[in-house]
């Protein structure tokens, strides 16, 4: 029997009352061929340290019948998030970045509530049974996103919207009622590079569709909790919390400027923080300024540590006391990197020599930690150093 049609709109009616801009219907089979990519990416480590992607979870993560017993169907939905940018103040102070998505309220926060409304009607209203979720469950949402025709997979594995392009984020609600499924998209990014091109760590594979979060500033920025790769941390530029240089650089959904309004920033510091700010906050100072967004993912210790590479890449001279303060940080995580980007400014020529010599000198001779020291040592090499 097909589904009947009365039961689609009126979950299409269901999500469209909670504002919900993008709705589709996927089936609920499970995703056999993003199983076998998702696998084939942990056993090449291409998810660096994010250690609950076991094979057991991604497994879990391309079946619905899994996620909810008796699944028949996936409506997934999305919200914009391409967020404004704000102007930058003029008065010369050393900037951080961050994504667009996390600029305003948490994700997680603006999707559950509206998401378990819609779970909540579909057993109510409909008799079913549902269980929702954003990205925090055990399930994949872009392939499922895909296989309801929201839009396809580009190759920065990004969902691709036509009309949103990649500024969209996900919620999915898994149901037993059988609702009549959308067609997938017939569309590629065809000859298209500009992502991969974009990438400023050459995280993308040079074909696409692989991303290797060891190389992905977002990865480092929000997921690693320790040390991000030397080699890569000049390439961070200013960014503090994820990054957005390759959906910047997508042509679908290029001249899209919506977002849902609990994205958008309150102020300009909530979308390009100062950094000398960023380091001077203690874990309770943390807690109070990003308490309901999703910057508190990256921890007081990591945002700090970020902090740290964006001032070793865009700051000057002024930074200098900032950062030698920090080489007194209690974390060994950010005393590291604040030595690196005091090595960095004498290496950009901005900071002098003589006076970040003396400050890592200093810091060298109590420093016990290893990695610091290592970090230290470094950073007093010559201004050529790397």
């Amino acid at each position: 029997m097909d589904p009947a049609p009365d039961l689609r709109a009126a979950v299409l009616d269901m999500a469209a009352a909670e504002g919900f801009e993008h709705t589709r219907i996927a089936p609920a089979g499970p995703l056999l061929t993003a199983r076998e990519t998702a696998l084939a990416r942990l056993a090449a480590g291409d998810l660096a340290e994010m250690g609950w992607m076991t094979e057991e979870w991604l497994t879990r993560a391309t079946d619905p019948g899994a996620f909810l017993a008796g699944a028949r169907s996936v409506v997934m939905v999305a919200l914009p998030c391409r967020t404004r940018d704000p102007d930058v103040p003029a008065d010369g102070v050393a900037r951080g970045r961050v994504a667009r998505y996390a600029r305003g309220r948490d994700y997680h926060r603006v999707f559950e509530s509206r998401l378990r409304r819609v779970a909540r009607r579909l057993c109510e209203e409909l008799g079913g049974d549902a269980r929702a979720t954003v990205d925090y469950g055990p399930l994949l949402e872009r392939p499922l996103a895909a296989a309801a025709g929201m839009g396809w997979l580009g190759k920065s594995s990004m969902l691709l919207v036509p009309g949103a392009g990649p500024w969209v984020l996900l919620g999915a609600v898994a149901t037993n009622l059988d609702l009549a499924p959308d067609r997938p998209l017939r569309k590629s990014c065809g000859s298209c590079t500009r992502c991969i091109v974009a990438c400023p760590t050459g995280a993308i594979a040079p074909d696409g569709q692989v991303v290797d979060a060891r190389r992905c500033i977002s990865y480092h920025t929000i997921e690693n909790r320790g040390p991000v790769p030397r080699e890569l941390r000049r390439h961070f530029g200013d960014w503090v919390f994820g990054c957005d240089a390759c959906l910047d650089a997508c042509p679908v959904g290029a001249g899209c400027a919506t977002s849902w309004p609990d994205f958008e920033p309150p102020g300009v510091d909530d979308a390009l923080p100062a950094l000398a700010d960023l380091l001077a906050l203690d874990d309770a100072a943390f807690a109070d300024r990003f308490r309901g967004r999703a910057v508190m993912r990256a921890k007081r210790d990591g945002l700090a540590r970020n902090a740290c590479i964006a001032l070793g890449n865009t700051g000057t001279a002024a930074d200098v006391p900032v950062l030698a303060a920090a080489l007194r940080d209690r974390a060994p995580l950010v005393r590291g990197h604040a030595a690196w980007a005091l090595g960095e400014l004498v290496a950009r020529g901005v900071a002098p020599a003589e006076q970040v010599s003396a400050h890592l000198a200093a810091a060298l001779a109590c420093e016990t930690d290893d990695f610091v020291r290592e970090e230290l040592a470094a950073a007093m090499l010559s201004p050529q150093q790397s």
